[in-house]
C-alpha cells in the first residue's frame, strides 16, 4: 500500500473519529431534553386528565425505565439509538422510528431539490458575473445576488405563490403527493419549495462563485497560459473554474447541512410533510421520544455531509489532503 492511499485512509479515519465523538456529544445534549422540558412524559402517556393511579403512574415508569438511574437510562436509551430504536410515540404508541424514516425522505428531497436549483442558477450566474467584472452585467447579477440573499424565505416563499400559482396557474400552492402515484404531480408540488429554500442560497452561491472565480482569475498560472496562447474557454473551464471548485463546493456542502435545520418554515408554508415539521408538533405537543428522535436525525444528517464535504475537498485538492495527513 503506498503513501497516498495510507494517508488517504488516515484521513478518512480521523475524519470519522471526530464525526462520531461529535454525535455523541449531541446525543448525550439531546438525551438530557426530557429532563429540561416541562412535563412529565408519563403523565402525559397515560393522560393527565384521566387522573391515573400512583399504582398506574409507577408502573408505566418502570416500564419505560425511568425509575432507574439517569447514567442507566442514559446509556440504555444510546444503546437503542445505535440500532434506531428511540421508543414510542407518546401520543399514539407508534414508534419513533418509523416516524422519523417515513419523514426523512421528504426532507432530504426538499433540501436536495433546494441545492440543485441554487447551484443551477447562482454558479452560471457567478462565472457570469465574474469574466465581466465591472460591467453593467456585473452589477445587475451581483445586486440580483444581494437582493436574494436580504429576502427572508417566506417572502420570497409567498411571491412564488402569488406568480406561479395564483396569477399564472402553473404550479400548485401547496402539498404533497407520493411520486408512486403521480410522479408529474409530486415533482410539481415540489418545485416552490425548493425555488423558494434554494434562490437565497443561490444569491450566495453566485457571490462566493464570483469571488472564487476573480481570484484565480488574477493568479500569475493564468497570465502563463493565456500568454501560451491557450484559448480563453479552455483557461476558464479546465483551469480557472477547476481552482476555484473548492469554496464553491464548501458553501454548497454547509449550505446543504443548514437546510436540514431549515427547512421549517418552507415545509409549513407549502404543508410539505418533512422531518422539520415533524420536529415541530412534536415540541409543541411535549412529545419527548419524538423530540428526540427527529433532533438525533436531524444531527447525524448535519455532521454526516459536512463530512462528506471535507472529504470531497481532499478530492478535488490533494495539498489539503497533504497537509492534514
Amino acid at each position: 500500500m503506498n503513501a497516498s492511499v495510507t494517508g488517504a485512509l488516515l484521513l478518512v479515519g480521523r475524519k470519522l473519529l471526530t464525526a462520531l465523538i461529535q454525535l455523541l456529544v449531541i446525543a448525550t445534549l439531546i438525551f438530557s431534553v426530557m429532563y429540561i422540558m416541562p412535563g412529565d412524559p408519563v403523565l402525559l402517556l397515560l393522560g393527565a386528565d384521566s387522573n391515573p393511579s400512583p399504582e398506574a403512574v409507577a408502573s408505566m415508569r418502570s416500564q419505560l425505565g425511568l425509575d432507574q438511574p439517569v447514567v442507566s437510562q442514559y446509556f440504555v436509551w444510546l444503546w437503542r439509538a445505535l440500532r434506531l430504536d428511540f421508543g414510542v410515540s407518546l401520543a399514539n404508541g407508534y414508534p419513533v422510528s418509523r416516524y422519523v424514516l417515513s419523514n426523512l425522505p421528504r426532507t432530504l428531497e426538499l433540501a436536495f431539490a433546494a441545492i440543485i436549483v441554487a447551484t443551477l442558477i447562482g454558479v452560471p450566474l457567478g462565472i457570469a458575473a465574474a469574466l465581466k467584472r465591472g460591467s453593467l452585467r456585473d452589477t445587475i447579477l451581483t445586486s440580483v445576488a444581494t437582493i436574494g440573499i436580504s429576502v427572508p424565505v417566506y417572502i420570497m416563499g409567498t411571491m412564488l405563490v402569488l406568480f406561479f400559482s395564483l396569477k399564472l396557474g402553473w404550479l400548485p400552492a401547496s402539498g404533497y403527493t407520493d411520486i408512486s402515484r403521480n410522479a408529474l404531480e409530486h415533482f410539481r408540488k415540489l418545485a416552490l419549495p425548493a425555488l423558494a429554500l434554494g434562490f437565497g442560497l443561490a444569491a450566495s452561491i453566485a457571490r462566493m462563485t464570483r469571488s472564487s472565480m476573480l481570484e484565480i482569475l488574477g493568479r500569475d498560472f493564468v497570465r502563463a497560459l493565456r500568454a501560451k496562447g491557450m484559448s480563453e474557454r479552455r483557461v476558464i473551464w479546465q483551469h480557472v473554474l477547476r481552482n476555484a471548485a473548492i469554496p464553491i463546493v464548501t458553501i454548497i456542502g454547509l449550505q446543504l447541512g443548514n437546510l436540514m435545520g431549515g427547512t421549517v418554515l418552507v415545509e409549513a408554508m407549502f404543508n410539505w410533510p418533512g422531518l422539520s415539521t415533524l420536529l415541530v408538533g412534536a415540541v409543541s405537543a411535549r412529545n419527548y421520544p419524538l423530540v428526540q428522535g427527529a433532533m438525533l436525525a436531524i444531527a447525524a444528517l448535519f455532521i454526516g455531509i459536512n463530512l462528506l464535504v471535507e472529504l470531497l475537498y481532499s478530492l478535488l485538492d490533494p495539498r489539503i489532503r497533504r497537509k492534514r495527513t
